[in-house]
């Protein structure tokens, strides 16, 4: 599915790759499930599975920064997070339960992403899951022999680690939506007037039978932004359009 990203949106799916390139096919594969996960007012804990596929135990370190988007531009930028100081009960962000996770093969790990702090406003985060090859300052409690013959394996042939990025938004303590839907000329234009992310999701054009659309895409669409479309003639647009639970299916387009 294609996935747009716009000024003053978050993207829904954000992706790292880290390759750490030996030489066997062989090694772990994990999956972090969504690539875009979100808190709700209600909760301050989010579980995520953690998924390795892979026929090698997989030594996952897991990092977290804050998204912050300019004012103006709405460029974002990366702040790592100060673990010691959230775990003392300072500060704002999302401490990461374990920070280092050990998969076995064919296995899975919980994760518990905990958000601390003000929740005056909306925030986003980015969560890294990056598999390591380990060693004495991972902290993953290996000792030499075991780091050797984990070494070892993953130096039989060619193996490539690979991380993933899930964004997380933590929606504010008194969340408000208010999103304005309107189309005229032949043009969709999708405003979020709230203080909460809506998200356009499977937004396609479509001819009147509905039977010839073009590629869906995803938008999140933050507070304070619009979402603007023109459709061709004899088109329609079709979408669904989600407020924190819940979710609606729409559709509007060209008048001809």
């Amino acid at each position: 599915m294609q996935i747009s990203s716009m000024s003053g949106s978050v993207a829904l799916f954000a992706m790292l790759y880290v390759g750490l390139v030996n030489t066997s096919l062989a090694g772990p594969a994990i999956n972090v499930g969504a690539l875009n996960e979100y808190i709700s007012a209600q909760k301050n804990t989010l579980a995520k599975r953690i998924y390795n596929t892979g026929d090698a135990t997989a030594f996952v370190r897991v990092s977290v920064s804050e998204i912050i988007y300019d004012k103006n531009s709405g460029k974002p930028t990366e702040h790592p997070l100060d673990e010691n100081a959230l775990i003392s009960g300072k500060g704002t962000g999302i401490i990461s339960s374990p920070p280092r996770l050990i998969i076995p093969a064919n296995g899975m790990q919980t994760n518990r992403l905990v958000f601390t702090g003000s929740r005056d406003k909306e925030r986003y985060y980015r969560v890294r899951y990056i598999p390591v090859v380990p060693d004495q300052t991972e902290g993953f409690g290996l000792d030499n022999k075991d780091m050797q013959a984990y070494q070892d394996q993953i130096n039989a042939g060619v193996t490539v680690l690979t991380g993933f990025g899930t964004i997380v938004t933590v929606q504010p303590e008194a969340t408000k939506f208010n999103t304005l839907v309107a189309s005229s000329n032949n043009k969709l234009s999708v405003s979020n007037n709230g203080n909460a992310s809506v998200v356009i999701s499977g937004i396609k054009s479509c001819d009147r039978s509905l039977k010839n659309c073009g590629s869906p895409v995803n938008v999140q669409l933050r507070p304070g932004s619009k979402l603007e479309r023109t459709a061709e003639e004899n088109k329609v647009w079709l979408y669904s359009l989600t407020e924190g639970s819940q979710k609606k299916n729409l559709s509007t387009g060209s008048s001809s």
